[in-house]
């Protein structure tokens, strides 16, 4: 299996289909290497600005190095792979992120790294097949979704994209037909009635370029910001794609910055992403008490899973677990098309072994 290399930086469509990849991938030849790395510089201290967790990393690498035999194909493509990754850890292209994710095998070629604006728990293991827990908490955290900021001119849209905020064209035109002016009488009235309709027409296009964003990118959540005025205008406009994605927040200046918008919405975002995970717990709970759709508990999850039964695979992180066999649950939730979901102090969960699943049918 030949696996090609991804800059860093891919968006959730590409990052379930690396995953899908990563999760195929075995060799009993030579290790596969899955690092995860806090990329951020030290704030303090007598060097600031240097990377501590890169020291954690190489003193790993270094042990992994020593427990292989020399001259042995293990040993080539794991000095294969430690070649490039170090050229990595040394370049220019960990600046911009906060966390870096590598996974390498040269021996079936095997070469991916994956940035993020998150980071990681500094972690490196090595094993026939990759270690994909702290892939999907990235994916499962970083909630998809579509952000329009709008007055009755002006829709500025944005995109979640694994913890970054990237903005998108909108719609926008001058305020001059959308102003109101206090002229009295009949006049007024008239020249309301215009206003409003200015109004609805821009709301329409703001509604279309809301869609067509939504469509593209297939986000878990739209969210509107916006006046009161503005948001009475754009909500009969929006489609029936768009509806049901929709959550409202506070008004939010239009002049704002990306990272004003950012951190207006990163709480909100978080909230829905934990009520999701929640929820998909509760569900799995409650088809395993109707004997339906769910299951809990290692033993019957596993067994879901390995006939491709789970939609839904649920882990809640509070819970100890062997590592091996999470990264196995993740594995084969992976390779089934199953969605991963990542929770913490669910008390259903807590009592059976912090794993659940829905089920897409029933035996």
């Amino acid at each position: 299996m030949t696996v090609t290399t991804t800059r860093l930086g891919p968006d959730q469509a590409l990052l379930r289909a690396l995953m899908r990849r990563l999760a195929e991938a075995t060799c009993t030849d030579a290790p596969i290497l899955s690092l995860y790395v806090d990329t951020r510089p030290e704030a303090h201290g007598g060097r600031p600005g240097e990377r501590n967790e890169l020291v954690l990393v190489r003193d790993r690498l270094n042990a992994l190095r020593d427990s292989l035999e020399l001259r042995s194909e293990a040993r080539a493509s794991f000095d294969a792979d430690r070649a490039r990754i170090e050229e990595l850890l040394d370049s220019e292209e960990l600046n911009d992120t906060e966390g870096v994710a590598i996974f390498a095998c040269d021996r079936i070629g095997v070469w991916e790294a994956i940035g993020a604006q998150t980071a990681f728990d500094t972690q490196v293991t090595a094993g026939p097949t990759a270690e994909l827990f702290q892939l999907a908490r990235l994916l499962d955290d970083q909630v998809s979704a579509v952000i329009a900021v709008v007055d009755t001119n002006t829709c500025r849209l944005f995109v979640t994209r694994r913890g970054a905020l990237v903005e998108r064209s909108g719609p926008d035109e001058g305020n001059a037909e959308h102003s109101r002016h206090d002229t009295g009488g009949w006049s007024q009235a008239r020249f309301q009635r215009h206003v409003d309709m200015q109004d609805k027409r821009f709301a329409n296009e703001a509604a279309e370029a809301i869609d067509r964003l939504v469509e593209r990118e297939k986000p878990a959540h739209v969210i509107l910001a916006g006046d009161e005025r503005a948001i009475s205008f754009l909500d009969p406009e929006l489609s029936e794609r768009v509806r049901p994605l929709v959550e409202h927040v506070a008004r939010i200046d239009m002049r704002a910055t990306l990272e004003d918008v950012r951190e207006e919405i990163v709480p909100l975002l978080g909230a829905l992403e934990e009520a999701d995970g929640m929820a998909a717990a509760d569900r799995a709970v409650a088809g395993w008490r109707a004997g339906d759709l769910g299951v809990v508990g290692v033993d019957a999850t596993m067994a879901a899973l390995e006939i491709g039964q789970v939609d839904e695979l649920i882990l809640d992180e509070s819970v100890d677990a062997d590592e091996e066999l999470r990264a196995e649950l993740i594995r084969q939730a992976t390779v089934t098309d199953a969605r991963v979901e990542i929770v913490r102090d669910h008390p259903d969960l807590c009592n059976h072994e912090g794993v659940a699943a829905t089920l897409r049918y029933r035996l």
